[in-house]
């Protein structure tokens, strides 16, 4: 299954575009265009690929699948946190709004939002073990109830909606894996009134609504796309294009957690005296951010640490 690594990759390098384009320093409105209808995307995918997995982490020792996110999602939120809390967000020492900072997560929420669904979800190992059926229909319910707290009730604000939005697209996912094979094979004309489908959410759903609000039109939109992409990605020939999307969506985390802090570098040192136009400087600072993000990912085998618990040698092991 290449092509989940691919979209993996896709997904964590939209997200670096994004944030160099709305924290780099400069805009551009045809880039916040193209970012505004993105956004539906990008994180439920990333939610719904790690969804995808559940199932055959639940089917661990109760304490291997636990101390397992605590080391390899727990582990790197708690170093980074730190990192960019004392060295990047305010300059070097604590942030003066330190409380906010910890139970926001800043820029690592979706890491929090993640970690939060793992833990949730074993609440349900005893029904996977005992009947994987069953527990895959209790999954969707779970994510028809996150999705309808979204979608219903007033806005609900920080960490707690976040949970509730993306990780609607977390369990999603995990009913899902049962039904990929048959869905990736489904006949083309499906998926092309589905892209018909989605062209006329998409004005509805992205126009209509604000970023604090979660809407069934943009649910509907994230849930359209999700399907229409993973029909394609394994369709997508495998050129090195594709293969550096796949090497970076098999360390999405070093990605995740590595980007922001470069952006913040970038804007406030390198280029902090730049009188670039607008458009040179964006392309400058998302190209500079890429790059710095993916020689970090090539030090990873020199830096296990900053993204594992050190001495968890199952871990990490399992993680090549």
């Amino acid at each position: 299954m290449h092509w989940m690594d691919f979209l993996r990759g896709l997904a964590v390098v939209l997200v670096v575009v994004l944030h160099a384009a709305q924290h780099g320093g400069a805009t551009v409105h045809w880039w916040d265009e193209a970012n505004r209808f993105l956004a539906p995307f990008r994180m439920p995918l990333l939610m719904f690929l790690s969804g995808i997995l559940l199932a055959r982490s639940l089917l661990k020792p109760l304490t291997l699948y636990l101390w397992g996110k605590v080391a390899a999602v727990g582990w790197p939120l708690a170093v980074w946190l730190v990192l960019y809390g004392f060295l990047v967000r305010g300059g070097v020492g604590w942030p003066d709004d330190m409380g906010d900072f910890v139970v926001t997560g800043d820029y690592l929420w979706f890491l929090m939002a993640l970690l939060a669904c793992y833990f949730f979800a074993a609440v349900f190992r005893p029904l996977m073990v005992r009947d994987p059926k069953r527990c895959d229909w209790v999954f969707f319910g779970v994510f028809v109830l996150m999705m309808t707290a979204s979608v219903l009730s007033e806005p609900i604000l920080g960490l707690l909606g976040n949970i509730l939005w993306y990780g609607s697209f977390f369990f999603l996912g995990a009913w899902a894996q049962e039904r990929l094979t048959s869905w990736i094979t489904a006949p083309w004309w499906v998926v092309a009134l589905l892209l018909v489908l989605l062209a006329g959410v998409s004005v509805i759903g992205v126009n209509g609504a604000s970023a604090n609000l979660r809407t069934p039109a943009l649910g509907v939109l994230a849930v359209l796309g999700i399907a229409v992409v993973v029909w394609l990605a394994p369709r997508t020939p495998r050129s090195g294009v594709v293969r550096l999307f796949s090497w970076t969506g098999r360390n999405s985390i070093v990605v995740y957690v590595a980007h922001f802090p470069v952006v913040i570098f970038l804007r406030d040192t390198v280029l902090s005296g730049a009188e670039l136009p607008a458009g040179v400087y964006v392309t400058a600072i998302t190209v500079l951010a890429l790059s710095l993000t993916l020689a970090i990912v090539w030090a990873r085998p020199w830096t296990p640490w900053l993204y594992v618990l050190p001495r968890s040698t199952r871990v990490m092991t399992l993680l090549r």
